[in-house]
């Protein structure tokens, strides 16, 4: 089947067709009203994704000055109408030639809860496979959070069993679904833990816990998934995540201890011995030694970290059920962690911990021994 999306954009609707699929996705141009009408319109044509321009105002044709409108605004119309009719719900994607518009619209800021994801023209024309299959996960979602009218259960949601549940079935998230009243606020819980270490983990971090470079992913990600960790709930097809819990239980098979109580080099000999397969260690990106125990992906750089050569990263309204993400001392003393999108910030409680380390010398070659 083919699903049915619109594009709304003042100037550029070329990109319904570079946001299209064939076959699977079909997005159609829409130009730019007054509001209340245009939001009723594509309410009426019963999309299942609505991608929205940011810069809606900068050539409205027929609309006055006072007229004139951000996405947002259209945006917010349409999640209004979702509530009146949940079972008519759609995705809604933020378009934008604007870089900093990941900044604005950051999973912690009220706005950002009316679009499922943000999306910048460059990366879109860079990544065009890759937002594809996003933009096509968004509609099998949100086509199986339709179908079952309300009543969000988060292991059928997760595609879980029962031996999940207790890692994912938290008080907070159950009232957050009990409470949901459209798909787009399922679907949010969906994403933050899809986008934050806790529950599920990214493919970086899982190597990170097995002590391998993240150059090694794929044969890592071919081992868990024949050890039956990986996640295969909704967005797990165009976000691929790792469960925690059933990776650490995997591990402690392996190597018969806790993994992060193993220096990477031993892990990865470990891992290669076991599955016959060849890994690489994960080295500190401190000191590129392969002797420090790894245990974590870096939020800004991704590379595997340890927690002595890290500081934490400022997580307002940090859900109980997620870990706090952590910013290795390599992107810390080379600033790299603000030119991530959306940038990071260090915790008040590190900041003159991650102020001395701006200012350590690191020994030639960056060789491992010291202690931080």
């Amino acid at each position: 089947m083919t699903y049915k999306g619109i594009f709304v954009d003042d100037q550029e609707l070329v990109y319904a067709e570079t946001l299209s699929t064939p076959e699977h996705l079909e997005f159609k141009p829409q130009d730019v009203e007054e509001v209340a009408v245009l939001a009723r319109k594509i309410v009426g044509e019963s999309p299942i994704i609505v991608a929205i321009d940011y810069r809606l105002d900068e050539a409205p044709a027929g609309l006055q000055g006072d007229q004139t409108y951000k996405g947002s605004a259209l945006a917010q119309h349409l999640r209004d109408a979702s509530i009146d009719h949940p079972e008519q719900d759609f995705a809604l994607v933020l378009v934008s030639a604007e870089s900093k518009i990941k900044a604005l619209y950051r999973p912690d800021k009220t706005a950002h809860d009316l679009f499922d994801r943000v999306y910048v023209k460059e990366d879109i024309n860079n990544q065009r496979a890759a937002v594809r299959q996003e933009l096509i996960s968004l509609c099998k979602g949100y086509e199986k959070l339709r179908a079952v009218g309300n009543r969000y259960d988060i292991i059928d949601l997760m595609a879980g069993i029962d031996d999940d549940r207790p890692y994912v079935d938290a008080q907070e998230i159950r009232t957050k679904l009990a409470e949901a009243a459209a798909p787009h606020v399922a679907a949010r819980i969906l994403f933050t833990l899809i986008d934050r270490p806790g529950p599920l983990l990214t493919t970086e971090y899982a190597c990170a816990y097995l002590g391998i470079d993240p150059g090694d992913g794929q044969n890592a990600t071919d081992i868990m998934r024949d050890a039956g960790i990986a996640y295969e709930g909704i967005f797990g097809d165009a976000w691929p995540r790792w469960w925690a819990h059933r990776l650490e239980s995997w591990a402690q098979g392996i190597f018969k201890r806790r993994a992060t109580g193993l220096p990477a080099s031993d892990r990865a000999r470990i891992l290669a011995e076991s599955t016959g397969k060849e890994f690489e260690p994960a080295r500190s990106p401190w000191n590129e030694s392969s002797n420090e125990l790894i245990s974590f992906a870096c939020a800004s750089c991704g590379r595997g970290t340890e927690l002595r050569h890290s500081v934490a990263a400022f997580e307002p309204s940090q859900p109980r059920y997620l870990a706090r993400r952590r910013i290795c001392w390599d992107c810390v003393q080379k600033d790299q962690y603000e030119a991530v999108e959306p940038p990071l910030s260090i915790d008040d409680a590190d900041k003159d911990l991650a102020q001395q380390v701006k200012g350590r010398e690191r020994s030639e070659g960056h060789a491992s021994g010291s202690e931080a």
